[in-house]
């Protein structure tokens, strides 16, 4: 159940970045409150909506590490590793461009 729980989580938050977010990698080390994910590929979408001038062409992210104190939430930290991150990105057309929205 526990795991059900920490899939939906992760798919919402982590799915607007993370493309097909395999949720088999949590194993049962979810229980012992660690969690890592790796070899994840990043939505191409990702820089749709931005005012920025590129759009990413090809990311991966290596890996996503975390920690969470299931029994001592409150006097321990939430530990988050991220290893590994590659982006490609390309130059937007000109006609895309939001000049509107850059300062």
């Amino acid at each position: 159940m526990l795991a059900k729980v920490l899939s939906d989580v992760l798919n919402a938050h982590l799915g607007t970045f993370i493309e097909d977010l395999d949720t088999t990698q949590l194993g049962t080390s979810i229980y012992r409150g660690e969690l890592e994910l790796k070899n994840m590929k990043l939505k191409k979408t990702m820089f749709k909506d931005s005012p920025l001038p590129f759009d990413l062409a090809y990311g991966q992210v290596g890996r996503i590490y975390l920690k969470i104190p299931i029994w001592d939430m409150f006097t321990s930290p939430l530990i988050i590793e991220v290893e590994d991150v590659f982006g490609l990105v390309r130059m937007k057309p000109t006609d895309e461009w939001q000049p509107n929205l850059q300062k």
